[in-house]
């Protein structure tokens, strides 16, 4: 990332919901939490990996069927080592390290920030590196400058794949709290590219402490 894209990203409508007995089977509950009036499950799936937010109570659908409904939704994916990222070797030794894939909130449920509590649980009670992709909305850099100012138990740096190199690029590891790093050495608009090899990192502040101890 972050070559930003100017306007909203055009989100598909989410439309998933599970049986109890699949989400019983599949699911690890990670939270409950209340939103809106409205309890909820925050769900998880290591094997894919994947996380969601649920309805904690069924609804009977069209079928006659007790379903929970998912309001929102993010899906990893890990990011292949390659030759140019040999240099940040603590990065890429980290086996829980993802890129996300995308993310995705019911549309009455977008005032909650409810993407940004996928982002902390992941990161804060999971203890998984998360990276940014490379194209972003204007809400994907307003998430991450979030999670960088806001988030207790996270720390968000700056890495150029193409340099393997953390900002500021000097051998050192400087930390985003969103304001210490100029926008300008994050984000370039499309189309222009300049910074497409750039992407930003979340991690577990704990778990850094343990993998730089190695």
């Amino acid at each position: 990332m972050p070559v930003l894209i100017r306007g909203d990203s055009q989100m598909i409508v989410l439309e998933r919901s599970y049986s109890p007995a699949t989400l019983a089977r599949r699911f690890e509950v990670i939270d409950e939490i209340r939103f809106n009036n409205i309890d909820m499950l925050v769900i998880y799936d290591e094997k894919i990996p994947f996380i969601a937010i649920a309805e904690a109570q069924t609804r009977t659908d069209n079928r006659g069927e007790n379903r929970h409904h998912v309001v929102a939704t993010l899906e990893l994916a890990r990011r292949e080592n390659s030759d140019e990222m040999l240099e940040v070797r603590q990065f890429w030794e980290d086996d829980k390290a993802f890129q996300v894939e995308g993310v995705v909130v019911n549309s009455g449920m977008r005032d909650y920030r409810l993407a940004t509590l996928l982002y902390e649980t992941l990161v804060v009670k999971k203890h998984l590196t998360l990276m940014s992709d490379n194209d972003h909305y204007t809400g994907g850099r307003a998430l991450w400058k979030r999670l960088a100012q806001d988030s207790a138990g996270l720390l968000v740096f700056i890495l150029d794949t193409e340099k393997g190199q953390f900002y500021p690029y000097d051998g050192s590891k400087m930390r985003y709290d969103g304001v210490s790093i100029p926008e300008s050495a994050i984000w370039s608009s499309h189309p222009d590219q300049t910074h497409w090899p750039v992407v930003l990192i979340a991690q577990n502040n704990k778990r850094l402490s343990a993998l730089s101890a190695r």
